[in-house]
């Protein structure tokens, strides 16, 4: 086992695993010029070396104006501390308040709280974890306590919906926990109400309603000062986070394609943004901002949270959105998940032991209940997770987000399979084996394009199954009487109801009009759509019986249903239409619309998947 500076980092021997990649290419630059120069955040950047491993450390000493990113002392007494007002909780309560957690803060300081090694720890990237064993947590933490005796050694903020089994190995070697707040999850398996759907639909229409395309960031290289601008207009000025990024943290991180950046743009300006990193199946943001300025009606953050999380979900990965905006999150189908950090503190004095178990009783007891009422009160049941600690830890998701990537994938892989059998079948069989599979497609929580495509095939197989192959029509030399009792008899039937579909070939005008008149005179309820070329041109002539037209169908119709395929246009009464187009690859679409159509009116409702 190895611990690295920066001035011995280039020593490092990288494996070929993308923890370790990252590492090279993210966390060691940082560890080389320091924090300062990326973010408000003073801390000391060092790495250690174990076996395939290579896992990032954050040391502090007594940074109390640090950020709760850095400072175990702002998460659970500064920021608290400042949130509790007079308007919030009335005079005499807030006094009180602040009073209490100012004498614990004060012991808290006393026993060098902040004196911490934060094992595991990428700065701004918080979706991400190490596996290890108990021989190897064994291992390290022996490691960590010959080399700092006096730090504190924390696992911060770990996850249980993706770190579960990391988290009951660091319990089995006897490291504490203490509630860490909460994040948001949406994994792409979760069902999601007939609201959350329609929430998300809404949100999806503003930023083009708005004027905005989604723009890649590399597109814009030199954005880098204004996206800090509305990142600080965000952050820093409406929720009052001591936590600043510098400039050169976006320009860099820009430049190496090391987040993913998604621009609003309008007439030339960035007026949002959003950046991902995707690790672990998981997404997460860990930088967004917007143009506060702007009217909250044109819907920006509505809209950039939309992009973000089909970002994720259309291509089956989970969306890790974190705290803040709970109601709005919850609306759309987020759902809150605990954190917890894990601390090892048995090599510390007595005292400082002693503070730790107090912080840890102060956190559990007292502000995850409070959590707990909070996220109720919003989430209803779907806030898993914040009650009493209990071990063994378990996803509250009901999934990991590798579970559920890998579930989605054979789901999808398993539904592509079964069209492709479907296929081969024909009529009414193949609509059998497509019903079960129409009720998934269409019933689909999240729109992923592979999901989509599936529904567009599956369309198209059950058009094919429903559709009656065209009969050729009788010669054109024959009367038309003739002809006229032949495509009746090939005529589709609903009861009392016929249908004659046909396309004739080259046929002059009078045969057509004469063939209309011999089918009009049939009995009982009737309905014609007949085509015919001429001269690279189509004819369309369409007719309803006095039956028919009783019935609520008429030529008219059935002419609006057959013209556009060709794309042509005609007219006449509800007796009978005429008309024309130029597409004469088109007239097979023609006769299947019309037919559908009359199923449609005639035969009840097309079924789900059909044309509608």
């Amino acid at each position: 086992m190895t611990l690295y500076d920066a001035d011995t980092v280039d020593a490092c021997s990288w494996p070929q695993t993308p923890e370790a990649r990252l590492a090279r290419d993210y966390f060691v630059p940082l560890m080389k010029r320091g924090s300062t120069p990326f973010l408000s955040d003073r801390t000391t950047l060092r790495l250690v070396a174990m076996d395939d491993l290579r896992i990032p450390l954050a040391i502090n000493e007594a940074e109390y104006d640090n950020s709760p990113l850095h400072s175990t002392w702002v998460r659970y007494i500064g920021l608290p501390v400042a949130a509790v007002t007079a308007e919030a909780y009335g005079a005499a309560r807030a006094v009180v308040m602040r009073g209490a957690m100012r004498t614990l803060g004060a012991m808290l300081k006393a026993a060098r709280i902040d004196k911490c090694i934060y094992v595991d720890h990428w700065l701004v990237l918080r979706n991400l974890h190490v596996s290890l064993d108990e021989a190897q947590v064994e291992r390290l933490t022996a490691f960590l306590v010959e080399q700092f005796p006096g730090h504190a050694i924390v696992f911060p903020a770990i996850n249980p919906a993706s770190a579960s089994p990391l988290l009951n190995t660091l319990a089995a070697r006897d490291y504490g926990f203490v509630y860490a707040a909460h994040t948001r999850m949406t994994l792409p398996t979760q069902d999601v109400s007939r609201q959350v759907r329609e929430n998300r639909r809404r949100d999806g229409r503003l930023l083009e309603a708005a004027g905005y395309r989604i723009v890649d960031g590399r597109e814009m290289p030199d954005c880098a000062p204004r996206l800090r601008e509305l990142y600080r207009s965000l952050n820093a000025d409406k929720y009052h986070s001591t936590l600043d990024y510098t400039e050169e943290l976006f320009a860099w991180t820009l430049r190496e394609g090391l987040f993913q950046y998604k621009l609003a743009v309008k007439d030339g300006r960035v007026d949002g943004f959003y950046a991902t990193h995707t690790s672990q199946d998981v997404v997460w943001s860990p930088m967004f901002g917007y143009d506060l300025a702007l009217p909250q009606e044109l819907g920006l953050y509505r809209g950039l949270v939309h992009r973000l999380m089909q970002d994720a979900l259309e291509v089956g990965l989970t969306i890790e959105l974190g705290p803040g905006s709970d109601p709005f999150k919850s609306l759309r189908g987020s759902q809150p998940v605990p954190r917890w950090s894990a601390f090892h503190v048995k090599h510390l004095s007595g005292f400082r032991q002693y503070a730790w178990r107090t912080l840890q009783r102060y956190v559990n007891g007292g502000v995850r209940p409070a959590a707990n009422a909070m996220l109720k009160k919003i989430d209803g049941d779907a806030a898993v997770g914040f009650g009493p600690l209990t071990l063994p830890f378990t996803p509250p998701t009901g999934q990991t987000p590798r579970e559920a990537a890998r579930a989605l994938r054979e789901q999808v892989d398993g539904l592509e399979a079964a069209l492709e059998s479907a296929a081969r079948l024909e009529g009414e069989a193949r609509l059998q084996a497509l019903s079960p599979l129409s009720q998934t497609l269409h019933n689909w929580p999240q729109p992923m394009p592979r999901v989509v495509a599936l529904r567009e095939r599956l369309t198209r197989l059950e058009q094919e199954a429903r559709r009656k192959p065209v009969q050729a029509a009788a010669p054109v030399g024959a009367p038309p009487e003739d002809q006229a009792r032949q495509l009746l008899q090939e005529a589709t039937r609903w009861g009392d109801t016929s249908l004659v579909v046909a396309h004739l070939g080259e046929a002059p005008a009078p045969h057509l009009k004469a063939l209309v008149e011999a089918l009009r005179q049939a009995a009982g309820s009737v309905g014609v759509v007949l085509t015919a070329t001429r001269g690279g041109k189509v004819v369309l002539v369409t007719a309803a019986s006095e039956a028919l037209r009783g019935m609520g169908v008429d030529a008219g119709q059935l002419m609006a249903q057959a013209a556009p395929c060709v794309d042509g246009k005609g007219g006449g009464s509800p007796e009978v239409a005429w008309g024309g187009g130029s597409r004469a690859d088109g007239i097979d679409a023609a006769l299947t619309a019309t037919r559908r159509f009359v199923e449609s009116r005639l035969a009840g409702p097309v079924p789900s998947g059909g044309v509608g």
